[in-house]
């Protein structure tokens, strides 16, 4: 049976107590310091600030994960400045994960609905999502796990066929404020579980440990749960943690260990 366990405090701290090579996988997506209500984490910080955050986490990431683990930082292109430039944070997080020894196997492109339109530029409808792996010849990658409809049916060639690679562009909507209020979460930013369910059986097998150190609503806890894996969150805010318990014990019953560091 696997374990999941929830800890309150910095993950930046509580990653030290991680041990090497004993995680199979990490998936996340920190502050984008866009001015986020997250709460104690204020997000709005110097640019330099945000880089550190990002560098130690990404750092200590590469420690505990095992030889053919994988890393999934989820990163967007965000207005900032007084200009509202747009800054590319995927390739700043890129520069940060090639600094620490990762090797990005795929950028890929999330892309959804259920956003405000702009009115002085087009309207963003995409996140990335950097796939990193520590050997480009020895990484966790079980296509038969996430293979999709072939899009023309009654093929003759396909015959045997059991779906094909998905590609680099994925569709998933997000988990709107409409959403939200109907689950009652309270947390700004909540990750589509079918798009984190994809990445575990990916890259994860059962009974492999998988980690998110900035879990916020729980979602890569709820998936490791279904999925038969154990799963690790960090989160700086411990007013998610009966958020997180809650949405364990309706998507998939679970005694859940919360402690604070």
């Amino acid at each position: 049976m696997s374990e999941i366990v929830y800890k309150i405090g910095d993950c930046r701290e509580l990653l030290k107590e991680v041990p090497d090579g004993s995680v199979k996988l990490v998936v996340t997506s920190p502050p984008y310091n866009i001015d986020k209500p997250y709460g104690t984490y204020k997000d709005r910080i110097a640019l330099n600030d945000w880089e550190d955050l990002i560098r130690e986490v990404t750092q200590e990431v590469f420690r505990i994960l095992t030889p053919d683990g994988s890393f999934f930082l989820n990163l967007s292109p965000v207005p900032y400045g007084k200009d509202k430039e747009i800054l590319p944070l995927p390739f700043i997080g890129y520069q940060i994960m090639s600094d620490a020894g990762f090797k990005l196997r795929n950028m890929i492109t999330w892309t959804f609905n259920n956003m405000q339109n702009c009115v002085n530029r087009l309207s963003g409808r995409y996140e990335n999502i950097l796939w990193g792996v520590k050997d480009l010849n020895n990484y966790v990658f079980n296509l038969d796990e996430i293979r999709i409809p072939y899009i023309t049916k009654n093929d003759k060639r396909l015959v045997g066929g059991t779906g094909r690679n998905p590609t680099d562009v994925w569709y998933f909507d997000r988990v709107n404020n409409m959403t939200k209020k109907k689950l009652n979460l309270q947390h700004p930013t909540v990750y589509p579980l079918p798009m984190i369910l994809r990445i575990l059986k990916m890259s994860s097998n059962p009974g492999d440990t998988v980690l998110d150190p900035f879990v916020g609503s729980g979602t890569t806890l709820v998936a490791a749960k279904i999925l038969d894996r154990n799963g690790i969150g960090f989160e700086l805010d411990g007013k998610y943690a009966a958020e997180i318990q809650k949405r364990l014990s309706e998507e998939c019953a679970v005694q859940l260990s919360v402690y604070d560091s």
